[in-house]
């Protein structure tokens, strides 16, 4: 099958989780992006685009594909195949929304304080319905986007599982602490607008109150803002950005690997996000805080623990070591490898819907005696 992959950051979490076990399966996997990051070497092409004309024409020389498969941020890449390919079927993966960010209350709370506020994205409507199959990244996603739109075409539920072959055992040296790994905010530094969806990032004050009760606190992130790494060193353990096997195998130097934020947040509730899989990946227990839909998951299998503040998990640090060992008993549960055959089968599902009827008009006989 030729498959096409579109996003605007070729990166592992955005496009390669997926696209390397269908590589490794046999199929013709290709990538058009705006910026290429470890992985891109193994597509059997790839595009960069650097505008829209590029990107147009791009699409245009797969008029033979199969399928496309673009990646939401932005959501109108499934307007723009549309555009140049109508008879090939786009599968759009559902990385975020604007609607599980905020319920409607906090909009209408959100809205008092800054009229330009949104919880509705008309490009995220318009395309999440045009697009012919969907795949949501975890069931609150699928639960509140597809009800608020009204989204009825073929779909799956696929975590952001990390392919097997990132799997690490051979480690740095021991660092101990938390660690959390992903984007990083300081309030003051986002527009009006885009200051309550990124609320969730917000860590200096969880990093100020590890740091009040002596608690190390190790962030990774791809940031490269000058002034927030400035905010964040100073009460925080700052690492440099690394390439996405390295940072696994860093990742299993610490004790523990967050997720969730020292306050409730929309967002987190409602998120089964990429470092979840990428600690298990690394080896490393989970602790989540305010994360309801990733609690579910460690209490499920016992990989990690569920708290309510930093103080109780101060209480309970040494069961990491259980916790560790529950990590690497369950971890391959989790492969991409092991759940890829869904992406492939709803691809044959929209590939067999979207195809074209042929109507067999019977031949009348004429007797002519």
């Amino acid at each position: 099958m030729k498959i096409v992959m579109l996003s605007r950051h070729g990166c592992i979490r955005a496009v390669c989780k997926e696209a390397l076990p269908l590589i490794e399966k046999g199929h013709d996997v290709h990538l058009i992006v705006n910026k290429i990051t470890q992985g891109a070497e193994r597509f059997a092409s790839v595009h960069v685009y650097q505008d829209t004309d590029q990107l147009y024409e791009a699409i245009k020389q797969h008029s033979d594909a199969d399928i496309f498969h673009a990646h939401n941020e932005p959501s109108w890449f499934v307007t723009m195949i549309k555009d140049v390919n109508q008879k090939v079927p786009v599968i759009l993966d559902i990385h975020d929304s604007h609607l599980i960010r905020k319920t409607p209350e906090e909009q209408a709370e959100e809205k008092r304080r800054n009229p330009q506020a949104f919880r509705i994205a008309i490009d995220e409507r318009n395309n999440f319905q045009l697009a012919d199959g969907l795949v949501y990244v975890c069931e609150p996603m699928k639960r509140i986007v597809g009800t608020e739109f009204a989204l009825t075409q073929p779909s799956i539920v696929l975590p952001s599982y990390v392919p097997k072959g990132f799997y690490r055992i051979d480690f740095d040296d021991w660092v101990g602490g938390l660690v959390y790994e992903g984007r990083i905010d300081i309030p003051d530094e986002l527009p009006g607008k885009w200051r309550a969806f990124f609320r969730y990032s917000d860590y200096l004050e969880l990093a100020r109150k590890c740091q009040e009760i002596g608690m190390d606190f190790h962030i990774y992130t791809p940031r490269e803002n000058e002034k927030v790494i400035d905010q964040y060193r100073k009460v925080a353990i700052m690492h440099e950005p690394e390439k996405f096997d390295r940072l696994i195998k860093k990742l299993g130097r610490h004790d523990w690997g967050l997720v969730g934020n020292l306050r409730p947040h929309t967002e987190w509730k409602n998120a089964l996000p990429n470092k979840l899989f990428e600690y298990m990946a690394g080896c490393l227990p989970v602790v989540a805080m305010h994360a309801d839909e990733s609690a579910r998951w460690i209490k499920e299998y016992g990989i990690g623990i569920v708290v309510d503040s930093l103080e109780e998990l101060a209480g309970r640090w040494r069961e990491h070591r259980d916790c560790r060992a529950n990590v690497i008993k369950h971890r391959f549960q989790f492969a991409m490898e092991n759940h890829i055959h869904l992406v492939e089968k709803l691809y044959e599902q929209v590939i067999e819907a979207t195809r074209p009827m042929t109507a067999v008009i019977p031949i009348k006989r004429i007797d002519h005696a």
